[in-house]
């Protein structure tokens, strides 16, 4: 009932459902978001150390325990 009373109600029911290419669009990184992959990320902590006194800069350590996938 309340859709025959409220005529902005009624064109929200019949709102066009985004599309598939919407949807991934709404959802894809934009590029300013993947700017942390340009990082020269190293796996070797010694290496970084190397690096770190050669370029005069400090080293971000990434520490977990656990699954990598969080699962614990």
């Amino acid at each position: 009932m309340l859709l025959e009373i409220r005529p902005e109600a009624r064109s929200l029911t019949t709102a066009e459902a985004p599309s598939f290419r919407d949807i991934i669009a709404a959802v894809q990184p934009h590029p300013d978001e993947l700017q942390w992959q340009a990082i020269p990320w190293q796996t070797d902590l010694w290496e970084a150390r190397r690096l770190a006194l050669e370029v005069g800069r400090p080293i971000f350590l990434w520490a977990m325990n656990g699954n990598p996938l969080g699962c614990t």
